[in-house]
Protein backbone atom coordinates (compact mmCIF):
# COMPACT_ATOMS: atom_id res chain seq x y z
CA UNK A 1 0.00 0.00 0.00
CA UNK A 2 1.08 3.80 -0.68
CA UNK A 3 0.13 6.51 1.81
CA UNK A 4 -0.32 9.44 -0.29
CA UNK A 5 0.30 12.42 2.24
CA UNK A 6 -0.44 15.87 1.02
CA UNK A 7 0.02 19.56 2.89
CA UNK A 8 -0.07 23.37 1.78
CA UNK A 9 2.53 25.81 2.41
CA UNK A 10 2.27 29.30 2.44
CA UNK A 11 4.60 29.75 -0.48
CA UNK A 12 7.04 27.51 -2.53
CA UNK A 13 10.28 28.07 -0.32
CA UNK A 14 8.82 26.05 2.30
CA UNK A 15 7.78 23.79 0.45
CA UNK A 16 10.77 22.92 -1.34
CA UNK A 17 12.79 23.21 2.06
CA UNK A 18 10.39 20.34 3.49
CA UNK A 19 10.98 17.99 0.08
CA UNK A 20 14.63 18.62 0.73
CA UNK A 21 14.53 17.17 3.92
CA UNK A 22 12.20 14.38 2.99
CA UNK A 23 14.96 13.57 0.15
CA UNK A 24 17.94 13.64 2.66
CA UNK A 25 15.83 11.50 5.03
CA UNK A 26 15.96 8.48 2.16
CA UNK A 27 12.79 9.36 0.26
CA UNK A 28 13.02 8.60 -3.17
CA UNK A 29 12.91 11.71 -5.45
CA UNK A 30 10.09 10.60 -7.58
CA UNK A 31 7.59 10.05 -4.45
CA UNK A 32 8.15 13.85 -3.76
CA UNK A 33 6.16 16.43 -5.91
CA UNK A 34 5.98 20.07 -5.21
CA UNK A 35 2.85 21.74 -7.25
CA UNK A 36 3.05 25.53 -7.67
CA UNK A 37 1.11 27.86 -10.73
CA UNK A 38 -1.40 30.06 -11.52
CA UNK A 39 -3.62 28.14 -14.27
CA UNK A 40 -6.38 26.15 -11.81
CA UNK A 41 -7.23 23.85 -15.30
CA UNK A 42 -3.72 22.67 -15.28
CA UNK A 43 -3.13 22.30 -11.52
CA UNK A 44 -6.45 20.44 -10.69
CA UNK A 45 -4.83 18.09 -13.80
CA UNK A 46 -1.01 17.21 -11.94
CA UNK A 47 -3.10 16.74 -8.51
CA UNK A 48 -5.52 14.46 -10.92
CA UNK A 49 -2.17 12.48 -11.42
CA UNK A 50 -0.77 12.89 -8.49
CA UNK A 51 -3.52 11.00 -6.60
CA UNK A 52 -4.31 13.80 -4.52
CA UNK A 53 -7.82 12.51 -2.78
CA UNK A 54 -10.86 14.41 -5.02
CA UNK A 55 -12.16 16.88 -1.89
CA UNK A 56 -9.58 18.36 -1.34
CA UNK A 57 -8.06 19.20 -5.25
CA UNK A 58 -11.10 21.95 -5.39
CA UNK A 59 -9.71 23.14 -1.98
CA UNK A 60 -5.92 23.12 -2.68
CA UNK A 61 -6.02 24.25 -6.56
CA UNK A 62 -7.57 27.55 -5.29
CA UNK A 63 -5.00 28.42 -2.64
CA UNK A 64 -1.84 27.22 -4.79
CA UNK A 65 -3.23 29.68 -7.63
CA UNK A 66 -3.45 32.38 -5.52
CA UNK A 67 0.58 31.82 -4.60
CA UNK A 68 0.71 29.05 -1.77
CA UNK A 69 2.31 25.42 -2.76
CA UNK A 70 1.27 22.05 -2.42
CA UNK A 71 3.69 19.36 -1.22
CA UNK A 72 2.91 15.92 -2.18
CA UNK A 73 4.40 12.31 -0.74
CA UNK A 74 3.42 9.02 -2.10
CA UNK A 75 5.51 6.81 0.90
CA UNK A 76 5.74 3.80 0.46
CA UNK A 77 7.96 0.65 1.81
CA UNK A 78 11.14 2.73 0.60
CA UNK A 79 12.64 3.31 3.32
CA UNK A 80 10.84 1.13 5.93
CA UNK A 81 8.58 3.55 7.57
CA UNK A 82 8.48 6.41 5.15
CA UNK A 83 4.53 7.53 6.63
CA UNK A 84 6.07 8.22 9.95
CA UNK A 85 9.53 9.78 8.61
CA UNK A 86 7.07 12.07 5.96
CA UNK A 87 4.81 13.05 9.40
CA UNK A 88 7.46 13.33 11.19
CA UNK A 89 9.17 16.11 8.78
CA UNK A 90 6.05 17.93 8.18
CA UNK A 91 5.11 18.59 12.24
CA UNK A 92 8.56 20.32 12.30
CA UNK A 93 7.36 22.59 9.75
CA UNK A 94 4.39 25.24 9.43
CA UNK A 95 2.16 23.97 6.83
CA UNK A 96 -1.45 25.90 5.93
CA UNK A 97 -4.26 24.54 7.66
CA UNK A 98 -7.44 23.57 4.73
CA UNK A 99 -10.65 23.11 6.54
CA UNK A 100 -12.59 20.32 5.13
CA UNK A 101 -10.24 18.20 3.31
CA UNK A 102 -8.61 14.41 3.08
CA UNK A 103 -4.50 15.59 3.32
CA UNK A 104 -4.41 11.56 3.65
CA UNK A 105 -4.94 8.50 2.35
CA UNK A 106 -4.42 4.81 0.90
CA UNK A 107 -4.77 3.41 -2.37
CA UNK A 108 -2.72 -0.33 -3.80
CA UNK A 109 0.71 0.11 -5.07
CA UNK A 110 0.47 -0.61 -9.18
CA UNK A 111 3.57 -2.04 -10.84
CA UNK A 112 6.67 -0.50 -10.90
CA UNK A 113 7.97 -0.42 -14.70
CA UNK A 114 11.02 1.54 -14.07
CA UNK A 115 13.15 2.80 -16.83
CA UNK A 116 16.67 2.19 -15.03
CA UNK A 117 17.59 0.00 -11.58
CA UNK A 118 18.67 3.46 -10.20
CA UNK A 119 15.31 5.28 -11.00
CA UNK A 120 15.36 5.96 -7.29
CA UNK A 121 18.71 6.57 -6.32
CA UNK A 122 20.74 8.08 -9.65
CA UNK A 123 23.51 9.23 -7.68
CA UNK A 124 23.71 6.61 -4.68
CA UNK A 125 27.46 7.51 -4.36
CA UNK A 126 27.23 11.34 -4.35
CA UNK A 127 25.58 12.95 -1.34
CA UNK A 128 22.87 15.05 -1.88
CA UNK A 129 23.91 18.60 0.31
CA UNK A 130 20.53 20.62 -0.83
CA UNK A 131 18.92 20.62 2.37
CA UNK A 132 18.43 23.34 5.15
CA UNK A 133 19.01 26.90 4.55
CA UNK A 134 22.98 26.59 3.67
CA UNK A 135 23.68 29.82 1.35
CA UNK A 136 27.01 28.95 -0.15
CA UNK A 137 29.07 31.14 2.17
CA UNK A 138 32.86 30.13 3.31
CA UNK A 139 33.40 28.78 6.02
CA UNK A 140 35.55 32.14 7.44
CA UNK A 141 32.01 33.53 7.57
CA UNK A 142 30.94 30.84 10.05
CA UNK A 143 34.55 31.11 12.48
CA UNK A 144 34.42 35.33 11.89
CA UNK A 145 37.67 35.13 10.19
CA UNK A 146 38.53 37.77 7.27
CA UNK A 147 40.15 36.18 4.24
CA UNK A 148 41.81 39.83 3.33
CA UNK A 149 43.92 42.00 5.61
CA UNK A 150 43.52 45.81 5.21
CA UNK A 151 47.04 46.50 6.64
CA UNK A 152 50.19 47.35 4.69
CA UNK A 153 52.19 44.40 3.75
CA UNK A 154 55.56 44.42 6.21
CA UNK A 155 58.94 44.24 4.38
CA UNK A 156 60.45 42.09 7.29
CA UNK A 157 59.31 40.14 10.25
CA UNK A 158 61.29 42.13 12.80
CA UNK A 159 59.87 45.97 13.38
CA UNK A 160 62.07 48.59 12.57
CA UNK A 161 63.70 46.51 9.51
CA UNK A 162 66.45 44.89 11.23
CA UNK A 163 68.02 41.59 9.96
CA UNK A 164 68.22 38.36 12.17
CA UNK A 165 71.27 37.82 11.28
CA UNK A 166 72.50 41.10 13.37
CA UNK A 167 71.61 39.15 16.60
CA UNK A 168 74.63 36.32 16.22
CA UNK A 169 76.71 38.17 13.84
CA UNK A 170 78.10 41.84 14.30
CA UNK A 171 79.80 42.04 11.36
CA UNK A 172 77.83 43.66 8.34
CA UNK A 173 76.39 41.70 5.89
CA UNK A 174 77.25 43.57 2.92
CA UNK A 175 80.59 45.90 2.38
CA UNK A 176 81.06 48.82 0.26
CA UNK A 177 84.81 48.35 -0.30
CA UNK A 178 86.39 47.62 -3.81
CA UNK A 179 86.88 44.30 -4.52
CA UNK A 180 90.16 42.74 -3.78
CA UNK A 181 92.10 40.50 -6.21
CA UNK A 182 93.65 38.50 -3.75
CA UNK A 183 93.00 37.22 -0.48
CA UNK A 184 96.06 38.41 0.75
CA UNK A 185 97.23 41.90 1.15
CA UNK A 186 99.12 43.34 -2.00
CA UNK A 187 98.22 40.97 -4.01
CA UNK A 188 101.31 38.53 -2.66
CA UNK A 189 100.80 34.69 -3.86
CA UNK A 190 101.23 32.00 -0.83
CA UNK A 191 103.61 29.55 -2.78
CA UNK A 192 105.49 32.52 -2.48
CA UNK A 193 106.13 31.78 1.19
CA UNK A 194 107.44 28.22 0.42
CA UNK A 195 108.58 27.95 -2.76
CA UNK A 196 111.31 29.99 -3.84
CA UNK A 197 110.91 30.19 -7.95
CA UNK A 198 108.92 31.75 -9.72
CA UNK A 199 105.58 30.17 -10.73
CA UNK A 200 105.83 31.35 -14.33
CA UNK A 201 108.85 31.77 -16.48
CA UNK A 202 109.28 34.20 -19.54
CA UNK A 203 112.81 32.28 -20.68
CA UNK A 204 112.24 30.75 -24.28
CA UNK A 205 110.56 26.68 -24.03
CA UNK A 206 113.26 24.05 -24.47
CA UNK A 207 112.79 20.17 -25.86
CA UNK A 208 114.92 18.41 -23.62
CA UNK A 209 115.19 18.24 -19.90
CA UNK A 210 119.23 18.34 -20.08
CA UNK A 211 120.88 20.93 -20.73
CA UNK A 212 122.13 21.15 -24.32
CA UNK A 213 119.68 19.09 -25.63
CA UNK A 214 121.71 15.68 -25.20
CA UNK A 215 120.08 12.36 -24.70
CA UNK A 216 122.83 10.31 -22.90
CA UNK A 217 120.50 6.84 -22.40
CA UNK A 218 119.84 6.61 -26.18
CA UNK A 219 123.24 6.97 -27.09
CA UNK A 220 124.37 4.85 -24.84
CA UNK A 221 122.11 1.96 -25.86
CA UNK A 222 122.45 2.87 -29.39
CA UNK A 223 119.09 3.18 -30.09
CA UNK A 224 117.91 6.33 -32.66
CA UNK A 225 115.06 8.42 -31.22
CA UNK A 226 113.67 8.99 -34.76
CA UNK A 227 112.32 5.93 -36.92
CA UNK A 228 112.64 7.08 -41.05
CA UNK A 229 110.43 3.62 -41.52
CA UNK A 230 107.89 4.37 -43.86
Amino acid sequence: MTTLITRLYAEEKAADSVASRLRWEGLPGYAIQVITGTDKAKLTDRMTRAQVHESAIGAYADKVAEGAALLVVAATYKPLGAARITRETIAASTPVEVADVTEEHYFPDGPDHAPSILRGHPRFMTLDLGMGDYEGKPISVGLCLPLLSKKPRKNRVFRGGRHMSRFFWPMPLVTRKRKAGSAMQGTRHMSRLFWPMPLITRGRRGRSVIRGGALPLSRALGWPTVSRRP
